[in-house]
């Protein structure tokens, strides 16, 4: 991703972009494939002939939101020059994340639904992991230079924050009164205060 603060939208086929909507209208159990089939404008083999079934579909949509943000937060943690830097990149592209598809981002809480032996499952597990992986190697560098100053454990400092992220969906409004720069900006300013970071500036986004 050359430009990670786009505000773009993930590019979905059309049944991913209503199961997507199906899903954050009425949730996993709540919709149905026929529901898909009818919002995408196709019939039900058409689907089925791209889709094993609803679990199937629910993954697909997992997937390519998760390697939209994997690609966004690796963009602005390169983007950065020192660890400060980085892991103020590296929140704000979460942010952004959640912020630029409400949908999409909401969906990702469906993971729960799909069972724990599909192999797609662990494919969305670990690019996840790997996000977070990221992040705690950002946070690692910054105590071990001293940008950061930080005696708890990092992994449940991140879960936390990270958490904190993706609870915005349930409160941000794209028409509201706060712009996602906005958001960015203020949990970036939270997550450096978390690792102990000096604030002698407030960070700065450039997101429109």
């Amino acid at each position: 991703m050359s430009d990670w603060r786009t505000t773009d939208p993930v590019s979905l086929t059309p049944i991913l972009s209503a199961a997507k909507t199906a899903f954050h209208a009425r949730g996993f159990h709540g919709t149905s494939t026929r529901d898909i089939a009818s919002r995408a404008g196709v019939s039900l083999p058409t689907l089925y002939y791209h889709h094993d079934n609803k679990e199937g579909i629910l993954l697909a949509v997992l997937i390519n939101a998760m390697e939209s943000a994997l690609a966004r937060v690796s963009a602005a943690i390169e983007d950065g020059t020192d660890p400060r830097e980085q892991f103020a990149n590296g929140i704000e592209a979460v942010m952004l994340h959640m912020t630029t598809d409400l949908e999409l981002a909401t969906s990702e809480d469906e993971i729960r639904y799909v069972s724990a032996d599909n192999p797609l499952r662990r494919k969305y597990i670990d690019m996840r992991t790997s996000l977070e992986g990221q992040l705690e190697d950002v946070v690692r560098r910054g105590i071990a230079d001293g940008e950061f100053h930080f005696d708890g454990d990092v992994k449940n400092m991140l879960r936390y924050l990270l958490g904190a992220c993706r609870s915005t969906v349930d409160w941000y409004r794209p028409d509201g009164p706060l712009s996602a720069a906005d958001v960015a900006a203020s949990y970036v300013h939270i997550s450096l205060r978390a690792v102990g970071a000096h604030l002698d500036h407030t960070p700065i986004t450039r997101s429109p």
